[in-house]
């Protein structure tokens, strides 16, 4: 997308130059010669890091590096999965802690609140991911729209649309955790547990299948989501394409599994 290019390379330039929050950028005119864009196209670029709280334009000033923190919205953090811009370690540690906290309470109230139309959607579910590792395929999507069902069944969309924020973060990271059918298959069990305790509505039980569940994969995005060890693999391009390439991080996904 082009417009998703023009963004990254933004970024990129901010984190490559090392600006710090409250920093004056580069102007609009000297960005659009740097990156041989059309002023219409960087303004495009411009406005989407503005909406999202990440800059600030100031008319008649300039444009400004905004602080990270509560104030920048959710979203950048799914704009720098999706450029392939590295999140903070403090980002990455508190969007896995959220993620557990909102699975954990969407698992009770899927329990208490599920209906026979959620049993149904959990099982088609199984059912299609069972036909995806008979053929040896990854999970990384399948895996999403289970854990999405779950909160589905609890007829909260607020803290359904929360988890979709996670889940579209993690897409390319999770494609490269479930790239061993191992991985997959030990998920899909999990996953049939899960179903079990919602359908039978113990809570308990769930909860326990769940923190299990969770924890490796929580590891999994703390050592390779963030800038470290990971980051340079995330960020590294393609030559001829400009698109950012995703390694598959070495021994990670036995280190994972023999943890979960």
């Amino acid at each position: 997308m082009e417009g998703l290019e023009q963004t990254a390379k933004l970024l990129q330039m901010i984190r490559e130059r090392g600006f710090k929050p409250g920093d004056k950028l580069p102007s609009e005119r000297d960005l659009a010669v740097e990156f041989n864009m059309s002023r219409s196209a960087l303004r495009e670029g411009l406005i989407r890091l503005d909406t999202l709280r990440i800059i600030e334009c100031r008319p008649k000033s300039g444009i400004y590096l905004q602080p990270y923190g509560a104030e920048r919205s959710i979203e950048a953090m799914v704009l720098f999965a999706e450029t392939n811009t590295p999140l903070s370690a403090a980002e990455v540690a508190q969007s896995v802690e959220l993620r557990s906290v909102l699975e954990t309470e969407a698992l009770r109230l899927a329990c208490m609140r599920r209906t026979e139309e959620d049993l149904d959607r959990l099982q088609a579910l199984l059912a299609e991911s069972e036909d995806i590792i008979r053929r040896g395929e990854s999970l990384a999507e399948m895996d999403a729209e289970f854990h999405k069902a779950i909160v589905a069944a609890t007829k909260n969309d607020v803290l359904l649309r929360f988890i979709n924020v996670f889940y579209r973060m993690s897409r390319q990271r999770r494609e490269i955790y479930f790239d061993t059918p191992m991985q997959s298959k030990r998920s899909h069990a999990q996953h049939q547990q899960l179903y079990r305790a919602i359908e039978q509505r113990d809570v308990e039980a769930g909860l326990q299948i769940l923190r299990r569940h969770l924890k490796g994969v929580d590891a999994y995005f703390r050592m390779f989501f963030s800038e470290g060890a990971g980051a340079e693999q995330a960020s590294a391009p393609v030559a001829g394409n400009g698109k950012a390439k995703v390694n598959k991080p070495k021994r990670a996904g036995a280190a994972v599994a023999s943890r979960r």
